[in-house]
């Protein structure tokens, strides 16, 4: 099994509450330097701890009761020992323990030699085992098992030094688990029981270890069951043979359930490391707890417990295991990407949560929030995510907490509309989405989704073979529609249609991650066609359909705005006199029959006033070639022509016509494109006008800042909801700014109300020009679009305006088609006309209000700062100018 290391250095217990890790413990120890843990070679003096010379001593031991114990038989080796010479006089009592060893199994090995003059006479040798209340727990007669230690009779010449050695072996395994120390007794007696007539010498302490040592190898969930290994051993074990491991919830203060211990598992790693801890051997456990009442959402902590109790209940030792969870779990995540751009649904993100350790199975879940129902689910895998692990470096598992899921979109249906979430599952099942396990989620944000659908013409050009297409077409509705076509069409009947085979766009996926398969939607290629046979409007439809024929009622279509077949732009048009020079390009996708080229004038009823082949043709044009790359051979479409005009057209030309035509007089077959309507301004009969030409007094920008409500729609008083004319007004004044009108307008706005505001350095727009404003009563209310000028100061200042307000006029002119003219008035017919008005032209031909603004503001500064009038005739020519500046 693969285990959570928990502890890396094992942890010691010098009881069984409290802990401390130092590495590898002292099994024994003894008070003094005498139980040297290697043997001596050569035998050392040592004083008596306690020396009896007779059997009355107060120190006598109790007569021995353990199974070491026997009765003596004379030592007969001693005795022929003592026949040799020795020194009678010398009254030492001599003495080492050479090495002391407490077992696994709970034996007690100690090697020594005890040598004195006051065993003469004492033939009988014993080794008394007491233990920390000094109350015998063990002895051995070992009279006839006396070792030769001939060392030691060449260093204390006393009575059968050469046969004082001994070699004893002590099973103490049934007294361990009450016996904190071990002194040794070397007796020698005349009592072959061994309890008087005695001399002594009383070794120094055997420390027994008391301590209780264990570690939690690992705890992990395999299988649904929470799977837990480690050993503990304790010579406190002793006469405990029941083993159990318990499971405890600190959270709620309870025992969870506890397992017992059956098989224990061979640790020969622990004997090695804890020699003289008795079982330690046998002190592994692995073992497996039902999941049932556990939460690892608590402080869990298992225990080990001995225990002489079948039930573990009573005349226990514990050990206490570091908590396996802390109940306190981060639970951090994130959704980076929720992405349909490869056909599948891809989500990629993490979530970091410690509990993973024991919910070890990862699901990802895609959950529909609106339906309040489960799309799909898929079990994945953990990938490394260093950036998560730096960001929350205390969850220990951030580092492999990211996910990245493929879901089969064959199999799931997103609702338009509905809300998504995404939900990171950890589990301890292997089943299904996890949810019959212990499991903790993670969820996403929502993420709303939208059919949506978008598409790029990156290259468009018409060529004599057709039309030559290169870009991409992606829609939420090609779900299960995998053919892709594009479409031409004429007006409303289709010329081509040709079957896409769509390549990777990557960039396209990165900008529509949720449109389906946007990764792949890209396609170049060319519809043969002949152009001509676009005469109006080309349409270009792009489909997604089930049908291979690119036909059938389940398709999901795009159609592209109309390409205009006939475009151009006359760039030059120069009328001096009888001077006249023309220059622009004109393409169609009719021309390729129609190879003569004519310029047509005509005057203001639309009348021909002359006309003029042009040679100079096919020129390149690179604004051509920009703007319209869908019609044939616009990149060479542009022309120029210098003519004189004669007598009977001078001063009458009011528009051109450039023709394409299969005539050479220039009738026949023809495609046409018609200019604006030339306007002839005079710049120079005003002296403000003159000014104005001659320092080229430029405009401000417009500005938008609505701040009137919506309270108005469409021009009622027009055929198409379009305004038609322009009113000037002026604010009459002279002590405001235009800030302070715009703030007066937008508290009031309920009574009157303009479009836009007019000064010297600012053009600012505060109600859309698509809805009426009511500033000049009806019908001029439901026509135009209506400004004001701000009363301002300064012959500059002055100007400015007059230019600001003709730029502004002139610029929605252009927006809405409206061709610049003076209002005008039939005092026989009532009838009126004109798209340039007067507040004051507006009361006085439509009859609706007493206004006479701005004449008297203009007149009064025109006469202060240059010495001029200045009218509405005036400024018609000022906007006529910055008309043809557009």
């Amino acid at each position: 099994m693969k285990f959570i290391n928990f502890e890396h250095a094992k942890k010691v217990a010098m009881t069984g509450l409290a802990m401390t890790s130092c590495g590898f413990l002292l099994w024994v120890s003894q008070g003094t330097s005498h139980a040297d843990d290697t043997p001596t070679t050569v035998a050392t003096t040592t004083q008596a701890q306690q020396t009896n010379t007779d059997g009355t001593t107060t120190q006598q031991q109790a007569t021995a009761n353990t199974a070491n114990s026997q009765t003596a038989t004379a030592n007969t080796q001693m005795q022929v020992a003592a026949s040799q010479s020795y020194n009678r006089n010398d009254k030492g009592n001599y003495a080492n323990m050479d090495s002391i060893s407490l077992n696994p199994d709970g034996s007690l090995n100690a090697t020594g030699w005890h040598a004195t003059n006051g065993a003469e006479g004492r033939p009988y040798h014993y080794i008394i085992a007491l233990n920390q209340d000094n109350h015998e727990i063990a002895r051995q007669n070992i009279t006839d098992q006396e070792v030769t230690r001939n060392d030691v009779q060449q260093v204390h010449n006393v009575y059968g030094a050469s046969q004082s050695g001994f070699n004893v072996h002590f099973d103490l395994s049934k007294v361990m688990g009450s016996t904190s120390s071990v002194t040794l007794i070397s007796r020698y007696t005349s009592d072959p029981l061994g309890n008087t007539n005695f001399i002594d010498y009383r070794f120094a302490p055997v420390t027994i270890d008391r301590r209780n040592y264990a570690n939690l190898d690992g705890a992990t969930v395999t299988k649904n069951q929470l799977e837990v290994a480690g050993w503990n051993a304790t010579n406190l074990s002793v006469n405990k043979p029941n083993h159990y491991i318990i499971l405890l919830d600190q959270t709620i203060g309870k025992e969870i359930t506890r397992q017992l211990v059956r098989d224990r598992q061979s640790r020969p790693d622990v004997a090695k490391a804890y020699p003289g801890v008795e079982g330690a051997s046998q002190s592994g456990f692995d073992v497996f707890f039902n999941l049932n009442g556990v939460n690892f959402n608590h402080k869990l902590q298992l225990l080990s417990r001995y225990t002489s109790s079948k039930d573990g209940n009573s005349d226990y030792v514990d050990y206490y295991f570091t908590p396996i969870t802390n109940g306190n779990y981060a639970n951090q995540g994130n959704l980076d990407s929720f992405n349909l751009s490869s056909g599948h649904l891809n989500v990629v993100g993490w979530h970091a949560n410690d509990i993973s350790k024991f919910e070890n199975q990862r699901y990802v879940i895609i959950y529909d929030n609106t339906a309040n129902s489960q799309v799909a689910s898929q079990k994945v895998d953990g990938v490394s995510r260093t950036d998560v692990a730096k960001a929350y470096p205390s969850i220990t598992t951030a580092g492999q907490s990211g996910f990245n899921a493929n879901f089969d979109l064959n199999g799931i249906k997103l609702v338009d509309g509905h809300s998504y979430a995404v939900v990171s599952r950890y589990s301890t099942s292997t089943n299904g989405n996890g949810g019959d396990g212990q499991y903790t989620d993670f969820w996403s944000s929502p993420v709303v989704y939208h059919n949506q659908q978008a598409y790029s013409i990156d290259q468009i050009k018409m060529t004599n073979q057709g039309l030559q297409l290169a870009g991409w077409m992606a829609s939420s509705q090609s779900q299960g529609k995998g053919n892709a076509y594009v479409i031409i069409l004429n007006g409303d009947k289709e010329v081509a249609r040709q079957k896409l085979s769509l390549t990777r766009r990557p960039d396209v996926a990165k900008v529509y991650p949720l449109i389906y398969n946007s990764a792949n939607s890209g396609f170049n290629t060319l519809v043969e066609f002949n152009p001509a046979e676009i005469t109006g409007n080309m349409r270009i439809v792009l489909r997604f359909t089930d049908d291979p024929a690119g036909n059938g009622n389940n398709t999901a279509d795009q159609w592209l705005p109309a390409y205009f077949s006939n475009q151009g732009k006359f760039d030059d048009i120069r009328i001096n006199g009888s001077s006249v020079y023309v220059s622009g390009w004109h393409a169609s996708d009719q021309s390729a029959d129609k190879p003569y080229q004519f310029l047509i004038f005509l005057d203001a009823n639309g009348h021909e006033v002359y006309r003029q082949r042009v040679l100079d043709i096919n020129r390149a044009n690179a604004t051509a070639a920009a703007t319209a790359p869908y019609i044939l051979h616009s990149a060479n479409s542009g022309y120029q022509l210098g003519l004189t005009l004669p007598a009977s057209a001078q001063g009458k030309v009011f528009q051109v016509i450039h023709r394409f035509t299969d005539d050479v007089n220039g009738n026949g077959n023809f495609i046409d494109l018609r200019s604006e309507p030339l306007l002839q301004y005079n710049m120079t009969a005003n002296a403000i006008n003159r000014y104005i030409l001659q320092n080229k007094v430029g405009h401000a920008s417009i500005q938008t800042d609505y701040v009137i409500p919506e309270v108005t729609g469409k021009y009622s008083r027009t055929s198409d909801g379009r305004p038609d004319m322009v009113v000037v007004h002026e604010t009459a004044n002279p002590n405001d700014s235009i800030y302070g009108e715009i703030n007066y307008e937008k508290q009031n706005y309920d009574n009157a109300f303009v479009h836009a505001f007019v000064d010297g350095n600012n053009i600012i727009e505060v109600s859309s020009t698509d809805r009426e404003a009511w500033g000049a009563g009806y019908p001029a209310n439901g026509r135009a679009v209506q400004f004001e000028q701000v009363e301002v100061y300064g012959a500059g200042n002055f100007v400015r305006e007059l230019v600001n307000g003709a730029y502004y006029t002139a610029y929605k002119m252009k927006e809405y088609g409206i061709v610049p003219t003076l209002a005008w008035y039939n005092s026989q017919t009532g009838q009126y006309g004109g798209t340039l008005w007067s507040h004051h032209m507006v009361s006085e031909y439509m009859h609706v209000t007493d206004h006479t603004d701005p004449d008297g503001y203009w007149a009064k500064r025109a006469s202060q700062y240059f010495g001029t009038t200045y009218t509405m005739s005036d400024f018609f020519e000022l906007v006529k100018y910055e008309y043809r500046q557009l």
